[in-house]
């Protein structure tokens, strides 16, 4: 899974630059739809995520109590910095990023766990799929809409690393929204990179989310695999979404109203 994920992230690397390097100076100045960012912003913030793996801002990634503030730290500092600037940086410290990241997955330290922020702690062959997400949802959920512009085409590898973070952030972030299951779920996401997962309540408030089946789970949902990443993430409803319950609704359709990943 690293090296995949290492490699899909230097296939959303080029994606993404591709994208942002015919852009207007008035496209990069529009509002995305991650609020109080323009187009130049978040591609900033892009950027100050792969600084951050070969700097001493690591230290703040690590451990700040507000995952959110420490994110937008870096792009106000930015903020003076004209899009070819923008760009040349992110195109720079993602190259360099990268590298880092293929570092920090080889066996013998892939295992090692750090913390971020106050959403978990992770091992670090989970990383690249960690950035990997960031991209690719900022790109296509956050910039692409924002401008009009086609979303552009993913694959089942990266999608695949990417249901891998998010599935890992699920049971460590949610633990408290969660902390009221009492049976096990079962998701399903069908299309590319998808699968089925276990959602299930463990000792001392904790969740297990594994890959499993839907037998003898209370309730069952069944989504696609390129929409969950915007609906699990409350960039969009879930009502608005492809999503089938079945089983125990109520417990379903709970478990979806309190779901709001990072």
């Amino acid at each position: 899974m690293s090296s995949d994920s290492v490699a899909a992230l230097r296939t959303e690397r080029e994606t993404l630059l591709d994208f942002c390097r015919d852009l207007t100076d008035a496209e990069w100045a529009t509002p995305s739809l991650a609020e109080g960012w323009r187009v130049q912003d978040v591609v900033a913030h892009m950027t100050a995520l792969s600084r951050a793996l070969i700097t001493p801002a690591a230290i703040t990634s690590m451990f700040s109590r507000d995952i959110e503030q420490s994110n937008n730290a870096p792009v106000e500092k930015a903020r003076s910095q004209s899009p070819q600037q923008v760009l040349d940086g992110f195109e720079i410290w993602s190259r360099r990023g990268i590298t880092a990241l293929r570092a920090l997955t080889l066996p013998g330290v892939r295992r090692i766990p750090l913390p971020v922020a106050e959403i978990g702690t992770y091992p670090l062959r989970i990383f690249p799929a960690l950035y990997l997400f960031d991209w690719h949802t900022h790109l296509r959920h956050d910039i692409a809409p924002a401008l009009g512009r086609p979303t552009p085409d993913t694959d089942a590898p990266r999608l695949a690393a990417i249901l891998a973070w998010l599935m890992m952030l699920l049971e460590q972030s949610q633990r408290t929204r969660l902390n009221w299951l009492d049976a096990p779920l079962a998701l399903t996401l069908d299309g590319p990179g998808g699968g089925t997962w276990r959602i299930e309540p463990a000792l001392g408030g904790r969740l297990h989310v594994r890959p499993g089946t839907p037998d003898g789970a209370a309730a069952h949902i069944t989504a696609q695999s390129l929409e969950f990443p915007q609906w699990s993430t409350t960039r969009r409803p879930w009502t608005e979404s492809d999503v089938t319950l079945t089983g125990n609704t109520d417990l379903a359709t709970h478990f979806l109203n309190s779901l709001n990943l990072i």
